[in-house]
């Protein structure tokens, strides 16, 4: 009679994991480092523990057409949106609205100083005074104006308006003149407008001349050294060079002084005049269209690709030092505004400050500008790995540097070079980003290639990520040591650590372990016999649960379905047994669910040596 195979007894081996490192979603992995996990955190590594309860708020009581949360921003207190309204600190901004349109969303928030700037709308609010709110441009009028309200009239640089009666305008000089006496010399081609000098007994050419527009209203709103656009002026002379000169204030002007009723600009007016009935008069505040804004060093910072008045524009602009209105003040001073075209090629992707110094990426460049003044900016030009299309609110700064979504994966940039550090989440591809910092955390929403949602954090203290769930959040802000994001799907507003809204109840957790490349594999030289194996005999967790918390233990040999161990609920610290059927296999996984409060502190694996008798 053949006689029966049986199992050699061995040696025992333990296997000890004391220090949990995070998710590591590719095939070889280190002890620790888990290949999935869901609701994990490293709050207390190297112990494993579950993230934090999270704090729900929810804006739509029963029955009612939910409004959409359309934007998120984080500073001394919460800023959101919901459908058109703008909150601050929970409180309605009142008054002031923005657009609902889908090309609108979702908005970009900035702050500046104590404002509020929100894009695409150029909407602004004040945090200190919730009652200076408005429109960043300036409109005169809304509809138009007929010019018989509106008249033009030659001035001081004060606004006062010269006597025309007194100034002679001719192709030559008037005979003897008074000290101080005014003479419009038209013998150029251009008339210019000249002095007597009595002390140097010559005509002296006034450097800068200057128009009156008056109309009511007109100047409401404004202030001195605003840059604005005036367009509908035709003259009412058939004189060529008056028409010239009215025809050159329907550009970008400088106001040198203004009050409700009138703005004064650079100009030479010969002929005072009022306006034709027919003719509609604009004076705008504009500002340009962006596509990515941030705030430095008291300027307002952009960047625009594409076509803009029917030309492609390819630029990054600033604003005038301390006003975000004001982008096309170019007076040739240290407060000007600045522009500059780029030569690389592609959109913009996104825009933030470092260190001080803005930074403008493109999907496979990053352009930093540097400089004090409009008269020394540079921008410096890295051709690198970019933030990825879409994933601009990805781009954030963790502890000076800054980390973003580009196309192969999350990415630190120090200044210099861009580094990736998602190399544990695996081969899969991931886009349409949104992150958000808490301390060392970099909290990051991204869809994967079959549209399913995942939610990580990547603890930058200890290199490691944690896979929380699926949630698809809008965006992220910061405010009180608290990070809040928009969950999309529900249209909640989220925070993090839960320190407000109602707290979420218990959750299913998980984490899986692969033993693949930890020698849990025996020696095959014969197809039917295994010399030499180890064989899993025993599982010890050593962990705490909640009264009502339990967790599971689940084994998957080789490539076959997890097989169920058995269940340990709540209790205080202790170290459950878990007696494991020996089995022959190639290589092991096993992982441990459950509901509620736990909190791991090592895992040990009894391993036996064995063989075919």
């Amino acid at each position: 009679m053949k006689p029966m195979q049986q199992l050699i007894p061995g040696q025992q081996t333990v296997k000890v994991t004391s220090a949990f490192r995070g998710y590591n979603h590719n095939e070889i992995i280190a002890d620790g480092d888990m290949y999935d996990m869901m609701n994990m955190s490293g709050d207390h590594y190297p112990l494993l523990s579950l993230r934090k309860k999270r704090g729900i708020s929810s804006f739509d009581v029963e029955n009612e057409t939910p409004v959409p949360l359309t934007g998120i921003h984080g500073r001394d207190q919460l800023v959101y949106i919901r459908g058109t309204e703008v909150y601050y600190n929970l409180v309605k901004v009142d008054g002031l609205s923005v657009s609902a349109a889908a090309e609108a969303q979702p908005k970009k928030i900035v702050s500046f100083g104590a404002y509020v700037l929100i894009w695409p709308d150029k909407v602004y609010f004040n945090t200190a005074d919730l009652n200076d709110y408005g429109s960043m441009e300036r409109m005169w009028p809304a509809a138009g104006v007929t010019g018989a309200d509106v008249s033009l009239s030659m001035c001081r640089g004060d606004g006062t308006d010269y006597d025309m009666t007194e100034i002679t305008r001719a192709a030559t000089a008037p005979d003897d003149p008074n000290n101080g006496a005014l003479w419009i010399d038209t013998s150029g081609t251009n008339d210019v407008l000249k002095q007597w000098s009595e002390a140097t007994a010559e005509w002296v050419e006034v450097a800068t001349t200057y128009v009156k527009i008056s109309a009511t209203g007109i100047g409401s709103g404004l202030k001195e050294y605003d840059a604005i656009t005036i367009s509908g002026f035709e003259s009412v002379s058939q004189d060529p060079k008056v028409i010239a000169q009215v025809d050159a204030l329907n550009a970008s002007n400088i106001i040198y002084f203004c009050g409700d009723n009138y703005i004064v600009v650079a100009g030479l007016l010969s002929e005072s005049q009022d306006q034709l009935a027919d003719v509609e008069i604009h004076a705008d505040l504009k500002i340009p269209d962006m596509d990515y804004v941030c705030e430095s060093n008291n300027r307002l910072w952009g960047c625009k690709y594409g076509l803009v008045d029917d030309e492609i524009v390819n630029e990054i602009r600033a604003s005038k030092l301390g006003d975000f209105r004001n982008w096309n003040c170019f007076m040739g001073i240290s407060t000007d505004s600045y522009a500059a075209s780029v030569g690389t090629d592609g959109a913009f992707t996104g825009a933030i400050t470092q260190r001080g110094y803005p930074v403008f990426f493109k999907e496979n460049c990053i352009h930093r500008v540097s400089g004090s003044l409009p008269s020394n900016f540079s921008i410096q030009t890295t051709m690198a790995r970019g933030v990825q299309r879409g994933c601009w609110r990805s781009v954030q700064v963790v502890a000076e540097n800054i980390y973003y979504k580009a196309r192969s994966g999350v990415m630190v940039y120090d200044g210099n070079m861009p580094e990736m550090v998602s190399e544990q989440l695996g081969d899969i591809l991931y886009s349409d980003a949104r992150a958000g910092v808490l301390g060392d955390k970099y909290y990051i929403s991204m869809m994967d290639a079959n549209e399913n949602w995942r939610m990580f954090c990547y603890d930058t203290k200890h290199k490691n990520w944690w896979k929380e769930d699926s949630t698809q959040a809008l965006g992220f802000g910061a405010a009180e040591d608290e990070l809040y994001f928009i969950d999309e799907e529900h249209n909640t507003l989220v925070s993090v650590n839960g320190s407000t809204g109602t707290e979420e109840p218990d959750f299913d957790w998980a984490a899986e372990f692969d033993l693949t490349g930890t020698t849990y594999q025996g020696m095959y030289d014969d197809p039917k016999r295994v010399r030499n194996a180890k064989y899993l005999s025993l599982f010890k967790i050593r962990m705490m649960l909640d009264p009502e918390a339990f967790m599971r233990l689940w084994i998957k040999y080789d490539e076959k379905l997890y097989e169920y161990i058995g269940e340990r609920r709540g209790h205080d610290l202790r170290t459950f047994q878990l007696p494991v059927i020996p089995k022959r296999c190639d290589h092991i996984r096993f992982k441990i669910t459950g509901h509620g409060e736990a909190r791991i502190y090592d895992i040990s694996r009894i391993m036996e040596v064995g063989g075919d008798g």
